[in-house]
């Protein structure tokens, strides 16, 4: 079987899965056995990236590493996440790996999701816990 030239990778630059071109291997000292490590090329950034033959053998024909459920944290949007962290929506039945954190024009903190089903979604986090309905109405007769 001949080797491909094409591989979809976690992008360290783009932090995105993106395909990425192989560009050469790292020359072993012996010579006989082949190197333990290769280069590969984002075809959207172009940035280069030095990748172990055994983490390509993970990721083969594009297929996502999948993300155990038990060790996800439930999405709650009065939560903050860090990137990289695993979490599990209860809605939509879909975990996900956060790819990335922005701050929204209202100043709101939200994240990208890339989860397994759905691809990338764009979520919002660290909102404080909503006023009660009836201390509103107390705070709004008292002005």
């Amino acid at each position: 079987m001949a080797k491909t030239k094409y591989i979809v990778y976690d992008c360290a630059y783009c932090r995105k899965p993106t395909k990425m071109e192989l560009v050469g291997e790292m020359q072993s000292e012996g010579g006989q056995e082949p190197a333990q490590k290769v280069w590969y090329r984002c075809t959207r950034c172009k940035h280069s990236a030095l990748i172990e033959r055994q983490a390509l053998s993970q990721t083969k024909r594009g297929e996502p590493m999948k993300i155990d459920r038990s060790l996800c944290t439930t999405y709650t949007k009065e939560q903050a996440y860090t990137v990289g962290q695993a979490i599990y929506h209860t809605e939509w039945d879909d975990v996900g790996k956060v790819i990335a954190k922005q701050k929204t024009s209202d100043g709101t903190q939200a994240i990208t999701v890339t989860f397994e089903k759905l691809g990338e979604r764009r979520l919002i986090e660290n909102v404080p816990p909503a006023v009660e309905p009836e201390l509103a109405g107390q705070i709004q007769a008292q002005a």
